[in-house]
């Protein structure tokens, strides 16, 4: 299987999911997601991104629908976390999905969360993910915020050296 260089745009630091596990998880087989934080506040608040490769793709070339749920459940958690000061682990209760446009082989696709509403126990979520200016999925999720301190989002966390290839 041939990678195309990830390349990610300036500010993107690979998200490690298995720092010193044994075992892979799912989310490093799916392929290699970055994050970038920007202001607070602010559209790039928090931002994941990846280069669309072959293997994430349909048999006729396209952004698999299953890898674009995949990405926005994490933005959805993570990126909707992020926004409402929440570190720990938040499972998902409930998504839908709008595919809007394809993706292809090369493209680097954004994700971003928008905080809808955060009670006591839910967290709501608006995820869109993008190609550019295009939008390719748009999300709405449901998050379940456990009481207590719980377990931070497993061992994930942004490497800190600059992005390779």
């Amino acid at each position: 299987m041939t990678l195309l260089p990830d390349n990610p745009p300036e500010g993107f630091r690979r998200i490690d999911f298995d720092r010193d596990r044994a075992d892979a998880t799912f989310n490093t087989h799916i392929g290699t997601l970055y994050a970038k934080r920007g202001a607070k506040g602010s559209s790039d608040e928090f931002v994941m991104g990846f280069r669309v490769q072959a293997h994430m793709c349909n048999p006729v070339g396209g952004l698999h629908g299953g890898m674009m749920m995949t990405v926005a459940d994490l933005v959805g958690t993570m990126g909707g976390g992020t926004l409402a000061g929440l570190r720990k682990f938040l499972p998902t209760v409930s998504m839908t999905f709008d595919f809007v446009a394809p993706a292809g082989v090369g493209d680097w696709v954004e994700g971003r969360p928008e905080l809808v509403r955060v009670t006591r126990s839910l967290l709501f979520t608006n995820i869109y993910l993008t190609v550019g200016e295009q939008k390719i999925l748009r999300a709405s999720s449901i998050a379940k915020i456990p009481s207590g301190e719980g377990p931070a989002f497993g061992k994930a966390r942004l490497v800190r050296e600059p992005a390779a290839g």
